[in-house]
Parts: structure tokens; sequence; C-alpha cells
């Protein structure tokens, strides 16, 4: 997410975020108000540039991590990266529009840490990251893989889409469901992309049919 970044310490783990003010000072002051209205300042720094200007705020995680995810769902929503206009009211938006709110959700998340059972921007498994993403635009997924693999139209691999979910069996069971990725290019086997949360690597855009996931797909369905 442009104007935000995340700094780990020497365990992985989040520890700060870093908030631009030059990009992010009208969103800025909604979090740190709310900060001072309860009267919990305590772990957000301000660091200044060569000629002593503000430029800059940095939040320690370890103590404002709940308050930090509002403000960074509220980011999403608000699509600080996007020239794309998308209509407010999901109700009313086309697919088109759906899916391209979608993915540039997946695409926030690029880079965030893999945390077993974790949906936020500071860590989250592979069936968080796509429940997330179909939060946004207003589709309430079941929070396991397994149970995500039920929802919506099975589709064939050669033929998948912006937006469909990928579902591979990763575990020591070859038959049962244990991860699960978005599509953001369609295709077939060489051209589709997805985005996943990657145990090792975190949060990633890949190829739905590597040498690792090729043998490992199950299947892939359409929710919208």
């Amino acid at each position: 997410m442009r104007g935000v970044e995340i700094v780990q310490d020497t365990s992985k783990r989040p520890r700060y975020a870093i908030i631009d003010l030059n990009i992010l000072q009208d969103l800025f002051d909604d979090f740190f108000g709310a900060l001072m209205a309860s009267g919990q300042t305590k772990g957000v720094d301000f660091l200044r540039d060569e000629k002593g200007n503000i430029v800059k705020a940095r939040i320690d995680l370890n103590i404002h991590q709940k308050t930090f995810d509002k403000f960074f769902s509220e980011l999403i929503v608000k699509e600080i990266d996007s020239p794309i206009t998308i209509t407010p009211d999901l109700g009313r938006a086309s697919r088109e529009e759906k899916l391209n709110r979608l993915v540039m959700a997946a695409r926030s998340f690029i880079g965030t840490p893999y945390k077993p059972a974790g949906d936020s921007v500071l860590g989250t498994d592979c069936s968080g990251l796509s429940f997330m993403c179909f939060k946004e635009i207003g589709i309430t997924l079941p929070r396991t893989s397994r149970d995500q693999a039920i929802i919506g139209k099975r589709v064939d691999a050669n033929e998948l889409q912006v937006g469909d979910l990928v579902f591979y069996a990763t575990g020591a069971d070859p038959n049962r469901i244990s991860h699960v990725g978005l599509i953001v290019r369609g295709g077939g086997r060489g051209v589709a992309r997805m985005i996943h949360a990657s145990s090792s690597r975190g949060v990633i855009e890949d190829d739905p049919f590597s040498s690792y996931y090729a043998p490992r797909f199950i299947s892939a369905t359409r929710v919208i």
C-alpha cells in the first residue's frame, strides 16, 4: 500500500508501521484523533526531515495493532493506490467493478507475513487472505479453504478468470484441500497468475500451475 511501510523485527514479525504523512495525512489525522480521544498516544512517534518538518509517523504495532488494522482497512476502501473509480454502492456495481476492487484488495496485501489462522495486515494465512479480499466487495466467504471450495460454480483449470479461487492439497493427504489462491490474471496453464499467502514467503503473486502447485491442484471455483 502506497504510503505505508511495515517494519519487521528480527523474527520477521511486524513491529512498526511507518505512515507517510505527505500521502496519508487526512486519514492519519482520524487515526491519531481516535488515539487521543482514548488517551492512548504512547507508541506513536513522529519523524522529521532535514528541515525539521514532520513527514512520517511511526506506530508501535505491539501497542496499536487493532487500531492500525482498522486504519489500514480504511485505506483499502478508499483505494489510495488506484486510479480506478469504483462505485461506492457495491450493490449496484458491475461485475467488472467488483473484480477490480477484489484484485486491488489482494494486491494491497502483497508482502504481508504469513500467520496461521491470521486475517489481518499484520499476518494472514491463505484462506484468511481470500476471506478479507472478498469481504471488501461485500461477500462473506467461509473461513477455511475446504469450506471456501464448496462456494460458487466449479470451473475448468484452463478457463480461469480474474476473481476465481484455486484450491490445492498441500498437506499429507493428497485429496484434502489445504490451500487457496485468488486468480488476478485469467487464462490457462502458463498464463494465469494468483495472489496467495505462502507459508514460507508470505503474500505473493505466483504461478498457480508451477512445478510445485500443478500436481497438487484440486479444483477451481467462481464466486462472482
